[in-house]
């Protein structure tokens, strides 16, 4: 499986359905193809894709991989300042919207609507690179960094985003037997929509996306899912929490659903638990790990209901993705030995367009990647896990703490299901959903089973449920009363 598997599908299978409409593969490629030859014909090399989860999007991507072009996704959703922000740092050739006429920030880079441009091809014979060096770029995309007052871009390659969707190929369970569509739930301008795209697009599946007014409101949302068809759904533990605000998500509502690949924050042991019992023993639920700056995931593992007695894994150490180090300093440490998640191979993409060298560097005379991760792999070698992030404690009280730890134990309480933990007045506060009739008071109290009486919250609140951010992930800043 390579970027060129994608254009291998049946023509007549429908590629993409989105609230803008659908596209089959034939069109996909006709499309892409006269508009990667209006991108050759003007020498466009960096292009912005201006969108949210329009089917046009990927009619762009496709033809920038097909003229050499690297390709920035930028969403609407995102705030106007931080679409600047991208906009500056990736100096686009060209812009190509799927939605509206472009936005300020994309300087003098002429703007082009998607569908317009890739109506017809270029007037005069343009003929597309018959092979393009692995080395060039495939993307960039835009992360938000701890230490960074602005959003960086990181560049990955061609040869990356190959190494991305031959491991993605070997870690998804799925047989052309197994039939069904891939539902989409993250934001194309992040990384994390890799999984479902790429997975879609070299397997020949049917892309479902949702858009961000369905994720807002659940009575939007349920119908939609169920009429996906869905055999495979890629989401964060927040949103498969919001989902299961209901007893409607279950095996009823998606009879064909084999896989739940959770990614892009800590997995609670409840979450999966409560996946399982929804649906049965036909359903695998996958968590994954990894950064942008190694392109994706690079690690991920099958949890089943007897590994969530306790933490849960992010992955099995043995992929092929990377070489999965955990360090203190120089020094690799052995298995068992808590330290740095140092990931080193093809996967580590080109670095930060600004050229700052952030935690990349060379091991072994291999691109490496210093996630700031703190995690350390099972004493047999077999299973990773992560613990918290560098520099990420609190201190409450004179005692340093990891929230996550915290989050973990709440939601081992019998009726808890979500946990978000906040240091606020001098004091900590957990911010917890449940699914039974239960107090604060009720809920601190089971705590002491779970935790030290250090790490108890001072304070919990009943939410209804916890927010997310645009990426779909817990969002602490709008944990407050």
């Amino acid at each position: 499986m390579d970027i060129s598997s994608i254009f291998t599908n049946p023509e007549e299978t429908t590629a993409v359905i989105s609230s803008a409409g659908s596209i089959t593969y034939g069109d996909l490629y006709r499309r892409s193809e006269n508009l990667a030859k209006h991108l050759v014909a003007r020498g466009a090399k960096r292009v912005i894709v201006y969108g949210h989860k329009e089917f046009s999007m990927l009619i762009a991507y496709l033809a920038c991989l097909r003229a050499g072009a690297a390709y920035t996704p930028i969403s609407p959703q995102q705030p106007a300042e931080r679409r600047k922000n991208i906009a500056a740092k990736a100096d686009a050739d060209m812009v190509l919207c799927a939605v509206g006429r472009g936005f300020a920030g994309a300087g003098d880079a002429p703007t082009e609507n998607i569908i317009t441009l890739s109506g017809n091809p270029p007037k005069n014979e343009v003929v597309l690179p018959e092979s393009i060096d692995e080395n060039e770029l495939a993307y960039m995309i835009s992360i938000s960094s701890g230490d960074a007052k602005e959003p960086r871009m990181v560049q990955v390659t061609r040869k990356n985003l190959n190494h991305f969707i031959q491991w993605i190929d070997t870690i998804i369970p799925l047989t052309p037997e197994m039939e069904g569509s891939v539902l989409n739930m993250m934001m194309f301008s992040v990384d994390l929509s890799l999984v479902d795209i790429y997975y879609a697009l070299t397997h020949g599946r049917t892309l479902v996306t949702t858009d961000t007014e369905q994720q807002k409101h659940i009575e939007q949302l349920y119908p939609h899912i169920e009429k996906s068809e869905a055999v495979l759904l890629v989401t964060t533990p927040t949103m498969a929490e919001f989902l299961m605000r209901s007893d409607r998500f279950k095996r009823d509502m998606m009879p064909k659903l084999r896989v739940v690949y959770l990614t892009g924050e800590s997995l609670h042991p409840g979450t999966v638990r409560r996946l399982l019992k929804r649906f049965d023993e036909n359903l695998c639920v996958f968590n994954g790990y990894g950064t942008t700056e190694a392109t994706c995931n690079v690690s991920a593992a099958q949890i089943t209901d007897d590994m969530c007695d306790d933490r849960i894994p992010v992955g099995q150490v043995d992929t092929s993705a990377v070489d999965i180090r955990v360090m203190k300093g120089d020094t690799v440490l052995a298995d068992g030995e808590e330290g740095e998640i140092v990931l080193v191979g093809d996967s580590i993409t080109a670095g930060y367009r600004s050229g700052i060298p952030g935690g990349y560097c060379e091991i072994d005379g291999k691109r490496a990647y210093r996630t700031g991760d703190i995690g350390f792999k099972t004493e047999d070698g077999k299973y990773l896990f992560w613990s918290n992030r560098m520099n990420s404690m609190i201190k409450v009280k004179g005692n340093r703490m990891e929230p996550g730890d915290v989050e973990n134990s709440m939601t081992r309480i019998k009726g808890v299901t979500g946990c978000g933990v906040v240091e606020r007045y001098g004091n900590l506060v957990a911010y917890v959903t449940i699914n039974r009739e239960m107090t604060p008071g009720q809920i601190r109290a089971a705590a002491r089973n779970h935790l030290p009486a250090h790490m108890i919250p001072g304070i919990v609140r009943i939410i209804d449920s916890l927010p997310m951010n645009e990426k779909g992930k817990l969002d602490y800043s709008k944990l407050h009363d």
